[in-house]
C-alpha cells in the first residue's frame, strides 16, 4: 500500500501540509473502515517508510468515493530539527507490499 501512495507537499512557515492520496482498492485491502486510527497509523508508517522526521499534528482522514481514494491531510513540524529516534514495524503493511510485487 505504501508504494501505492501519491504525495503532496506544500511548505509553510513552520514546516508542511502533507496530502497522502490511496487509492480506495489498496486502502481496503488493509482497512476495513475510514476512521481517524486507520489515519494516524498509514501517516506513522508512511514516515518511517521515507526515514521522514516530520512530527505530525491535526491529522484528518476523507473518503471520497467519487474518485474511489482515501485523502489524508497532516501538518509536518519540523521544530529544532532534532532527530527522531527510528523504529521498525513488521508489520501487515509492508507484507502486502512484499506480495503485490513479488
Amino acid at each position: 500500500m505504501l508504494n501505492s501512495i501519491f504525495e503532496r507537499r506544500v511548505k509553510l512557515k513552520y514546516g508542511y501540509d502533507l496530502y497522502l492520496e490511496i487509492p480506495e482498492k489498496e486502502y481496503l485491502q488493509i482497512y476495513e473502515d475510514v476512521n481517524d486510527e486507520a489515519a494516524h497509523n498509514i501517516i506513522n508508517l508512511f514516515l518511517q517508510y521515507h526515514r521522514d522526521d516530520g512530527r505530525p499534528k491535526d491529522i484528518k482522514i476523507n473518503y471520497d468515493s467519487k474518485n474511489r481514494t482515501v485523502n489524508i491531510r497532516a501538518f509536518l513540524d519540523y521544530e529544532d530539527n532534532t532527530h527522531s529516534d527510528e523504529t521498525t514495524s513488521p508489520h501487515r503493511y509492508l507484507s502486502v507490499i512484499s506480495k503485490k510485487h513479488l
